[in-house]
């Protein structure tokens, strides 16, 4: 096949993906609500974004230099769907997975926790829970998901990474099936609550799970991120619906 005909296929490809959806991946590494405040009129309110996805508080809860109180992350959470729904935009809350605290405790001291690390994000959850009911959007409990996988199993799962399936003594990031598995929730969670059009533009705002820690395309919207094959899922989606 020649460079000219590759060319035009690859092109037409890109075009054909986000004809159906165009999906931001506006992860970055170690941003906590605060962080998220910060970059969201440049970040998110300047796309005119159609959906905002946000899956936000691991960094919050357990990154043991930005931790805060629940009361704040709450506050913050409210303040960006507020600004979110003004401006039109339909947001997604999506619950952070568990974490493995073996691993978690080996980079920040267990003495500056005063809750279990997983008890921590499940009261994110419930706050979660609480805000997409005070403001009527969607959530995806993501943390409940892999409580009932029961992840993190230490050095034995094939979802979290660990020293066994990444040799990364990590913990808190996924595996490529982990990202995998993530996207399917929130697609699925997209397509029940009605939230799927087409030639709408999706934004995936948080953090370094929204990025694609560990991946060697973080960031991206091609490769195994989580924004990235949430896109390909919406694409099949529309080609199955042609």
């Amino acid at each position: 096949m020649s460079l000219k005909i590759t060319t035009i296929l690859i092109l037409w490809f890109a075009f054909s993906l986000t004809a159906q959806a165009q999906v931001i991946n506006a992860g970055v590494s170690g941003n906590t609500t605060s962080n998220l405040l910060n970059r969201l009129e440049h970040d998110v309110l300047e796309q005119q974004p159609d959906v905002v996805i946000i899956m936000v508080g691991t960094n919050d809860m357990l990154n043991s230099k930005k931790m805060i109180s629940y009361s704040t992350y709450e506050e913050n959470l409210s303040t960006l769907i507020k600004a979110i729904k003004n401006r039109s935009s339909k947001v997604l809350l999506v619950a952070p997975p568990t974490v493995d605290s073996t691993y978690l405790f080996e980079r920040h001291d267990r003495k500056l926790f005063w809750e279990l690390p997983n008890v921590k994000l499940d009261t994110v959850r419930v706050v979660m829970m609480r805000l997409a009911n005070e403001f009527n959007v969607d959530f995806v409990d993501v943390y409940q998901e892999f409580v009932n996988l029961d992840l993190p199993q230490h050095n034995e799962d094939v979802v979290i990474r660990n020293e066994k399936n990444s040799t990364r003594k990590d913990g808190v990031h996924l595996t490529a099936l982990g990202y995998k598995m993530l996207a399917q929730s929130i697609f699925t969670a997209l397509e029940s609550n009605d939230l799927l059009q087409k030639n709408q533009k999706i934004i995936c705002f948080g953090d370094s799970l929204t990025f694609g820690a560990g991946l060697k395309k973080g960031g991206a919207v091609i490769g195994e991120s989580y924004p990235a094959v949430l896109q390909k899922l919406i694409l099949e989606h529309f080609e199955l619906k042609k």
